[in-house]
């Protein structure tokens, strides 16, 4: 197919409206980057800078315990400083739980489902009709 097939004369205003609608997208879309980029340099210069932030120092025997070689890992200091910091981030340790033994129920809001089903009884069979037989007729 031949370029100038494309270009037919009825055609020309369509491919004038195409080449319209692209321009207006590409401007579209890169004001919208450049409002992004605006953006994200405002916000970031409205955090302060050059304050110390305030983050509690690190303990030196933390410290000291944190880089002993592995030789000396059974430091007493050192393990009750390391149970005291466990302590500290998961707490005290849990109560069993006196419903440990009731089973959890996964759905709370669904109605009930009995225990063991009704049973149920089959319908009696009716009984089959009998062939009925024909006369042979020869």
């Amino acid at each position: 197919m031949k370029i100038e097939d494309w270009i037919a004369p009825e055609n020309i205003g369509l491919i004038a409206l195409g080449v319209v609608i692209g321009a207006i997208a590409l401007v579209g879309v890169e004001a919208a980057c450049d409002a992004d980029v605006a953006a994200r340099a405002q916000s970031s210069s409205n955090l302060l800078t050059g304050q110390p932030v305030g983050a509690p120092r690190i303990d030196e025997e933390l410290l000291r315990c944190a880089t002993l070689p592995i030789e000396q890992a059974d430091d007493p200091k050192c393990r009750a400083l390391w149970a005291e910091q466990r302590r500290k981030f998961f707490g005290p340790p849990a109560e069993p739980a006196e419903e440990a033994a009731k089973p959890l129920d996964m759905f709370p809001s669904a109605p009930r489902a009995l225990e063991k089903p009704a049973p149920t009884i089959a319908p009696k069979a009716s009984p089959a009709p009998k062939p009925s037989r024909m006369p042979k007729s020869e």
